[in-house]
């Protein structure tokens, strides 16, 4: 008896304390619960989520555009989303993943792999930086590819003998400064970082010319002489030649280059810049663009 009169002694006191509690501290005790549940929830959800997307990249856009509904659901303010869906593809590319281009980009792609016989994810993440660039410079990324086909034949360690350089044939003692400084400048070998200052160096020069024909003329550095060499006239025949290939029409492009490099052998093989190009018959002299 003594043993069972204790023990309902404590069952007494227990449900004694239980009651005690104040209907506000229930309420506060219910909502920590509540929260450290949607914590627990909003943690697991946050690891799938992270596993979902490293295995199956194409689910980000998909994911991005959920989060962007739920923040404006919430009162968000729509002109706080950050809008980096430009620069994804060049991002995969940095990191080795294949890079996803449109039907077009992609025949454009095909084609400059084949022509100027570079690998294709390598030829992707060009496109890719072209249209992002071309984007914030409002400039046809196709005109970027032609100039960066003519200039370095798609090779981003080209470099000329006065010190042009990569796929744009920048002249880093000129622009240094736009390739960035401290611990986040590039240099002018980074393919992407080239192709985004060579096409500042561009837009500045056509907004200078009037046209793209005189910008072209101001970007080879032939602003002075009497005529650019037929650098012009190169760059609107391979942007010819791209926009065809574009339409799905690669083969019909590249029958169109082998057409010229049947009449100057060997055209392709290096950068303008350390060669002679088929319709000049000099070597035309480097001078960097004053942009």
């Amino acid at each position: 008896m003594m043993g069972f009169n204790i023990g309902a002694r404590a069952e007494t006191v227990v449900i004694t304390v239980k009651s005690a509690a104040t209907p506000r501290q229930m309420v506060v005790r219910s909502l920590g619960l509540g929260a450290r549940a949607a914590l627990e929830a909003i943690g697991l959800i946050s690891v799938v989520t992270v596993l979902l997307l490293a295995i199956a990249p194409t689910l980000r856009e998909p994911v991005r555009e959920a989060g962007v509904a739920i923040w404006l659901a919430v009162g968000g303010n729509r002109d706080a989303v950050v809008d980096d869906t430009a620069d994804d593809e060049v991002d995969a590319a940095q990191v080795g993943q294949p890079v996803a281009l449109d039907p077009a980009d992609s025949h454009v792609a095909d084609y400059l792999a084949r022509r100027y016989h570079v690998a294709d994810n390598a030829v992707r993440m060009v496109v890719a930086a072209a249209h992002s660039a071309g984007r914030e410079r409002q400039i046809d990324p196709l005109l970027i590819l032609a100039v960066v086909a003519v200039e370095s034949s798609m090779n981003p360690y080209a470099q000329s003998p006065v010190g042009a350089t990569g796929l744009m044939q920048v002249m880093p003692g000129l622009h240094g400064e736009k390739f960035g400084q401290g611990n986040g400048a590039v240099g002018p070998l980074d393919p992407v970082a080239n192709i985004r200052v060579g096409t500042e160096i561009l837009s500045d020069v056509i907004r200078k010319g009037g046209s793209v024909e005189q910008g072209l003329k101001l970007y080879v550095g032939a602003g002075n002489l009497p005529d650019d060499g037929g650098y012009a006239g190169r760059v609107m025949t391979e942007l010819g030649r791209l926009k065809l290939a574009a339409t799905g029409s690669v083969a019909a492009a590249l029958a169109a280059a082998a057409h010229v490099e049947a009449r100057a052998p060997g055209f392709g093989s290096e950068p303008l810049t350390s060669a002679s190009p088929p319709e000049l018959s000099t070597p035309q002299p480097r001078k960097q663009h004053s942009a």
